[in-house]
């Protein structure tokens, strides 16, 4: 089950990667049009829904596009340009018949439209292209597409005519919808794309859409304006006339702009939480984001169990998330975070999981810390270790950078240094494993425990497993799940696999990230989610 919750005035529940904040109309010269203006810290630099990775361009691509799931007004997940969805008996077969859409250049939306759009995930080497197959949609054929060659035209993904789309699963998938709902999977139209050739995402005239807005302005580095889409099957559920985002904007100076009546919504630096928790516009948000250490296991010093224990242990948590960040965030307990998924019983499963961290005895305790060091340093047969961490200085993790090399070096034994660049070049380096430590976060692609657990699985070393973390027992439970058709069968896998993670610090997780939030009460209907998608436009409206 995916945790949603609609943004209203003074509560807002969940982000994700970006920060966003909604003011008046000022610039609008039509009375009769209502506007809100959107703060994002992000900018924006791809439109393609295949490359598109970061949460600034996928909920702007939804706000173009429809795909064959979206959100309702009261954010659960429901069909959009899914009219009718016929599931077979042995959960293996989805038929979906689509409703009639338009693109903004005439042409019908078609079946053949999203066969195009998923096969082309493969081709052009999309980032999200591995949810096509088993720790994903789990379509057949992908994987052997993916992994041995096979040729795309086998995938599990057919157009029976125009308006009938035919998927083949190899096993059932439990978050199929919310994966639907993902802006990666929505709709091309083969026709425009390749006519664009590289340029396709990049400009205007090289987009079209069918959603519920059109794109009328894309300046990299500057703003995105959204007005509103009359042709647009649901807009009578659309009463917001333009949604503006200035991209790359600071937050301190957003918060000047709300306090001068600027922004009516806006996220502000932990530095200002003092100054604003009491008043009334005050809030925090969980934004859904994971943040933990990578931990490279081809370092003969991190390989080491009890040299990768001692340094989870030496992290109190609960004095960086409330007294250092002191923003919403909270302390992570295993490698799932809290409010992404809940199980059959209807408990979240995190909760359901407990407290890892310290069943494990890898909270904090620097007594314990200094032990687990000491142990290691004995098993290396040396006196002490040098490790590094890197980290993105354009990453809002400055003091958590700051607080985990004051926590490691604290202890004997340990000689600890950060590594300071930038979030790309940081990725890059994971790519290739050119780093010892790394922090970096993960955000849920969809409401469900595997997005998190897959990650560490042996197969993925080649994707997100930084780490080269392997170990048959949590692989096993891994793969076991995938296939599982019984959903508590299924999820008992899962929770031992974090809690085997967890136990041999596969990574060392930290916390869950919040956001400090002021919301004036001219704005309501903003829905959020912590996973997917973090904002839809949809359902906006405004009072003045």
């Amino acid at each position: 089950m995916k945790i949603m919750k609609k943004v209203f005035s003074a509560v807002l529940c969940c982000a994700m990667a970006l920060t966003l904040a909604a003011c008046g109309s000022s610039d609008t010269t039509d009375s009769d049009t209502s506007s809100v203006t959107l703060m994002s810290e992000n900018d924006l630099l791809t439109l393609d829904s295949s490359q598109a990775t970061d949460g600034t361009a996928l909920q702007v691509i939804q706000a173009f596009t429809d795909g064959l799931y979206g959100y309702a007004e009261d954010g659960t997940v429901t069909e959009d340009l899914a009219e009718n969805v016929a599931i077979s008996d042995d959960g293996l077969t989805y038929t979906i018949t689509l409703r009639e859409a338009y693109w903004s250049n005439g042409t019908q939306v078609t079946a053949n439209d999203f066969v195009y759009a998923w096969k082309r995930l493969i081709t052009e080497g999309s980032e999200y292209a591995y949810l096509l197959g088993s720790t994903g949609f789990k379509l057949k054929n992908a994987d052997a597409i993916m992994d041995d060659g096979e040729d795309v035209d086998t995938l599990g993904i057919t157009a029976e005519d125009d308006t009938t789309l035919v998927l083949e699963l190899e096993s059932q998938c439990a978050y199929i919808e919310a994966l639907m709902a993902f802006p990666t999977f929505f709709p091309l139209n083969q026709e425009f794309v390749e006519s664009c050739g590289d340029q396709y995402g990049t400009t205007i005239d090289n987009l079209i859409g069918c959603g519920a807005f059109t794109l009328t302005t894309y300046e990299v580095g500057n703003k995105v304006v959204l007005t509103k889409n009359d042709s647009y099957y649901d807009a009578d559920e659309v009463t917001i006339d333009e949604v503006t985002i200035n991209l790359a904007q600071d937050q301190s100076a957003a918060a000047l702009q709300f306090d001068s009546g600027e922004l009516d919504y806006c996220i502000i630096t932990s530095a200002l939480v003092d100054t604003y928790s009491s008043k009334e516009e005050y809030s925090t948000i969980n934004n859904g984001f994971l943040w933990y250490i990578y931990l490279n296991f081809e370092n003969e010093y991190l390989a080491n169990e009890n040299i990768r224990k001692g340094l989870s242990a030496a992290i109190d948590r609960e004095d960086l998330c409330y007294n250092i960040l002191n923003d919403g965030s909270s302390p992570a307990t295993g490698f799932v975070p809290g409010e992404l998924c809940t199980n059959t019983d209807g408990t979240d499963f995190a909760e359901a999981c407990g407290d890892l961290l310290a069943e494990y005895e890898v909270d904090y305790d620097l007594e314990k810390a200094q032990e687990y060091i000491d142990a290691g340093l004995a098993e290396l047969g040396v006196d002490s270790i040098s490790i590094s961490m890197l980290y993105g200085t354009d990453e809002g993790v400055n003091d958590v950078a700051t607080y985990l090399e004051q926590a490691f070096n604290a202890l004997d034994g340990v000689n600890f240094t950060l590594s300071a660049t930038q979030k790309e070049a940081r990725i890059e380096s994971l790519k290739v494993q050119d780093f010892e430590m790394a922090l970096t976060r993960w955000g849920p692609d969809y409401a469900d425990s595997s997005t998190y657990l897959d990650l560490l699985g042996s197969d993925q070393m080649d994707n997100y497993n930084y780490g080269q973390y392997s170990n048959e027992d949590y692989d096993e439970l891994i793969y076991a799940a995938r296939v599982e058709s019984d959903a508590e069968t299924r999820e008992n896998y899962l929770m031992e696999a974090n809690a085997l993670a967890t136990e041999e610090c596969a990574v060392i997780s930290i916390f869950n990230q919040g956001q400090a939030v002021l919301t004036s009460s001219r704005m309501t209907g903003l829905l959020h989610n912590a996973c997917g998608t973090p904002y839809i436009y949809k359902y906006i409206q405004v009072t003045e």
